[in-house]
């Protein structure tokens, strides 16, 4: 047991470093004067949507696009739609906009048809699940630069219907926030939010999207390799989330096994350049693959260990105490009865500096309320559950396409 506990008290120090590391990026980030500039001239800019089967969100999100807070004489929009068997071809063309049919190929060879169309100065790319703030371009617009070529919104879900679309509510407006504490790094934020990111047409048109599982996380890196930042803006976007756990999982070991593929398409080339990508953002994230496969096991064999045995009641409050914030709570009250250890110790402080970090962005979006803080008391079993299953078998994924291929 002394093992575990030695290895679970690195994995929590190391938690509380990177975690640290995001108060401290994000109070440079409320610290530093955001460079805006006054925008002198409107320029044309385009809105692309690919879309494949988007009957029931086509029209909710060409409205909101519609209605965004810019002239409409330099607004363009092209919807792609990618041999939908559906009515999203007949429902975009009712709307007024450009409409193209093309033979289903996948999201990137729709959006490199689309991008070759577009004749603004600025590409807006939009998920058609998407509904988008109509300040957004205006925002996005003045963050833009020689080194700023992509701006995304902050994610927010917009189908909140039940525990597992609320846990990701929290979960994108957690995310938000870490992005908008990137936004203090050289290079920013390490993706883009493929569902709504605005471009600069030139930089798109040259690197275009790859044809892979997550092509957005793809053109992102290669727009960093490339010396150009990312940043993220308040202004919100909002999108439809899986609504089954098991729809979710099979959207996260997609998302989750294409950053391994990085290795495979571009070797250890993307880590030639030294800069804030190289020495933070993408070790971080591959840190997260590490720190899963050795906190499942070690989690579950601690569980074993110390749930108690005589009691099926007290049994059941030992797991509700272990996967929530109440657990802490519950171990702060319980210090001036146990011994205190260096496990304890760094457990009440990651526990606490993750709860508050989604507090923070739950009040900082605006998006506080009883359904929300509910979510965030319990976002641990929701990221041991979901995400680190989902990393640890994107990673079987990878491996086992990587020595087939």
């Amino acid at each position: 047991m002394q093992i575990i506990f030695e290895i679970n008290s690195i994995l929590l120090f190391s938690l509380f470093i990177i975690f640290s590391s995001w108060y401290f990026l994000l109070l440079i980030s409320f610290l530093k004067k955001e460079k805006v500039k006054k925008i002198k001239k409107f320029p044309k800019v385009s809105v692309l949507i690919p879309a494949y089967n988007e009957e029931k969100n086509i029209k909710k999100c060409l409205e909101s696009v519609k209605n965004i807070n810019y002239p409409k004489n330099l607004l363009e929009i092209i919807v792609v739609d990618d041999g939908s068997t559906d009515k999203t071809y007949e429902i975009a063309k009712k709307e007024g906009v450009k409409v193209y049919k093309i033979k289903h190929s996948g999201k990137a060879k729709a959006l490199n048809f689309g991008i070759e169309k577009c004749s603004g100065e600025y590409i807006l790319i939009l998920d058609a699940d998407t509904i988008i703030h109509k300040d957004f371009i205006l925002e996005a617009l003045k963050r833009m630069n020689k080194i700023v070529v992509a701006v995304s919104a902050s994610m927010d879900v917009l189908n909140t219907k039940n525990i597992v679309t609320y846990m990701q509510k929290v979960e994108y407006i957690f995310a938000s926030l870490f992005k908008k504490a990137l936004n203090s790094l050289k290079t920013g934020c390490l993706f883009v939010f493929g569902a709504a990111t605005l471009y600069r047409a030139d930089i798109l048109k040259k690197l275009k999207f790859k044809d892979v599982s997550t092509e957005d996380f793809d053109l992102a890196i290669r727009i960093q390799s490339k010396g150009y930042k990312i940043v993220q803006v308040d202004v919100p976007a909002k999108t439809i989330v899986p609504e089954k756990i098991s729809s979710l999982y099979k959207q996260r070991i997609r998302w989750y096994s294409h950053v391994l593929y990085l290795f495979k398409f571009y070797g250890l080339n993307v880590f030639k350049k030294i800069s804030s990508l190289t020495l933070y953002t993408l070790p971080l994230t591959y840190f997260w693959y590490l720190y899963a496969i050795i906190i499942i096991p070690i989690t579950i064999y601690q569980i074993f260990y110390w749930i108690p045995k005589d009691s099926a009641l007290d049994a059941i409050f030992f797991i509700f105490r272990w996967f929530s914030y109440i657990g802490t709570l519950y171990n702060i009250c319980m210090l001036q009865f146990w011994q205190i250890n260096l496990n304890l110790i760094l457990g009440i402080i990651v526990s606490t500096q993750s709860f508050v970090f989604a507090l923070i962005s739950l009040i900082y979006f605006k998006q506080l309320n009883v359904k929300t803080f509910l979510a965030s008391l319990f976002l641990y079993p929701y990221f041991f559950f979901i995400v680190n299953i989902s990393l640890i078998l994107s990673l079987f994924k990878f491996l086992i396409e990587f020595f087939k291929s």
